[in-house]
């Protein structure tokens, strides 16, 4: 479906849980998640759920990201509904070892054009914990500025956003 250089997407299947649940076990890799810790098995497994009622139900969602290279899985990132709301959120997770290499960047903004390029959308939004400078940073390159009014994570999160007319100002040719 999707591509780079450097990362294939597929969506998540029910194959990816003993992906997953090495990823989100990981304290490193979900410190700045909704838990603020290692996922157990049945959060893990209602995780996984979720991604995949999303994909059925809006025929979009997260994605699963492997080395083009190697085809070795290094993570997700994708679209989708906040809380059954109409609010599109971009969530992005890599594994510790792909950190600071620009695939999540990489990814993320494969995604952001997928939503405004395929599927129409007319504005992206994002959250990090303010401790979270690394994905700040990543949202900050997709072209996303501050949203307030996108509180739906509670405060304990930034809210940002890109609508459509400012991302086809700055797409990459």
């Amino acid at each position: 479906m999707l591509k780079t250089a450097r990362i294939t997407f597929r969506p998540i299947t029910a194959a990816d849980f003993d992906f997953l649940f090495t990823h989100l076990s990981d304290e490193e890799q979900t410190r700045y998640l909704p838990l603020g810790e290692p996922y157990p098995k049945n959060k893990v497994k209602a995780y996984l759920s979720n991604r995949l009622s999303h994909w059925q139900q809006h025929g979009f969602g997260t994605f699963i990201l492997s080395l083009v290279e190697t085809g070795k899985t290094i993570g997700y990132c994708g679209l989708e509904h906040v809380l059954d709301s109409d609010f599109i959120d971009i969530r992005y997770g890599l594994t510790r070892h792909t950190w600071g290499q620009g695939l999540a960047v990489e990814a993320a903004s494969t995604c952001v054009a997928y939503g405004f390029d395929t599927l129409q959308l007319t504005e992206i939004y994002g959250a990090a914990v303010p401790e979270n400078k690394a994905s700040i940073a990543i949202l900050t390159k997709l072209g996303m500025t501050s949203a307030p009014h996108f509180d739906v994570y509670g405060e304990a999160v930034a809210g940002f956003s890109i609508k459509r007319e400012d991302y086809l100002k700055i797409r990459p040719s």
